[in-house]
């Protein structure tokens, strides 16, 4: 499960840096302002103008979200598995949390990245230490 401090820092911020990679392992990044964490260790992703993004996630499903807080420097680093929906029952939950946002708006798509590990990038000793607990196998078996 997605610990409460960290769900609690990814709502509050209004934009989060999601990385994706191509087959060859060329990176990109870009910022999403659309997001919304659903259930346990998924969280939802809503494309209105991804284009290298969406093509990476087609040939490499591996996928890392970050975001921070620049006045405490509490931050933190997801990674995981990204599927990209056109259609379907997670890309109708993605157009409905939009549209709550944003009536009458239809995304391009939906990813849906289930988290896999959680690590702490806050400044200090504990830089980069994944968070406990995160990984083991019967948490991602929901």
């Amino acid at each position: 499960m997605i610990p409460q401090k960290v769900k609690a820092l990814f709502e509050k911020q209004a934009l989060v840096a999601f990385a994706t990679a191509d087959k060859n392992g060329k990176p990109n990044v870009v910022p999403v302002f659309w997001k919304k964490i659903s259930g346990n260790c998924t969280i939802l992703l809503i494309d209105n103008y991804f284009n290298a993004t969406k093509s990476n996630l087609l040939e490499n499903k591996n996928a890392c979200l970050a975001f921070w807080n620049p006045e405490t420097e509490e931050a933190y680093k997801l990674k995981g598995q990204a599927n990209y929906h056109f259609s379907g029952k997670v890309f109708e939950q993605g157009k409905a949390f939009l549209q709550s946002k944003k009536s009458g708006r239809i995304p391009r798509g939906v990813v849906e990245l289930r988290v896999k590990e959680i690590f702490t990038i806050t400044p200090g000793p504990d830089a980069g230490k994944q968070i406990k607990g995160i990984s083991s196998p019967a948490y991602y078996q929901a």
